[in-house]
Order: C-alpha cells, then sequence, then structure tokens
C-alpha cells in the first residue's frame, strides 16, 4: 500500500443543513464521526451548486459515533453534504484533484 495516498486534508461538519464542500475536482477520504450522542444522518452529492438536487453519491447513511468509515471517491464535478440530525461532529477527509475537463 501507498501510504502518500491516504493523506488527506479535513473539514469538520458541526451543523446541520446543506452545504458545498468544494465545488471543483474532489478525492474523498473517508468521514470519520466523533463522540457524539445520535447517529450522524448524512447525504452527499456531486454537483455545483448548495443544494440536494444533484446526483447523489451517498444516499441518506446513518453514522455510528466513534467510527471512520473508508469512503474513497473521485468527483469531478465537487461535494455537497446534507446533515439533518442535531448534534453534529463529521470530519470529511479529503484532497482537491486535478482541473475538471
Amino acid at each position: 500500500m501507498q501510504y502518500m495516498t491516504e493523506a488527506a486534508g479535513f473539514t469538520r461538519v458541526t451543523s446541520t443543513g446543506v452545504a458545498v464542500l468544494t465545488s471543483g475536482p474532489v478525492s474523498v477520504v473517508g468521514v470519520a464521526v466523533a463522540a457524539v450522542l445520535t447517529g450522524q444522518i448524512v447525504q452527499f452529492f456531486t454537483q455545483t451548486a448548495a443544494s440536494v438536487t444533484g446526483v447523489p453519491v451517498l444516499g441518506t447513511a446513518t453514522m455510528a459515533a466513534n467510527t471512520f468509515y473508508r469512503f474513497p471517491a473521485s468527483l469531478p464535478k465537487g461535494l455537497t453534504y446534507c446533515v439533518t440530525n442535531e448534534d453534529v461532529d463529521l470530519t470529511i477527509f479529503w484532497n482537491p484533484a486535478g482541473s475538471a475537463s
């Protein structure tokens, strides 16, 4: 295994709602869920607008606390996420990819 391929920057998500992680090409490594009181209810879409009308990448998923979910994905049109529960603490590990063509 090449360990460098697993290196990534991160974005911490601590509030509910829909937001654009990036509108450019992105390589996602995974998602970590902190020690929260409720399961994290998450959806991922690939698109460039902050809405949930794009192409679903991950449907509604309930993620358990204290867990890392490997989610290797290459998304040339960016990543938008939607979190719908009240007690939010996620970390998305990702890297910007090359330019979109």
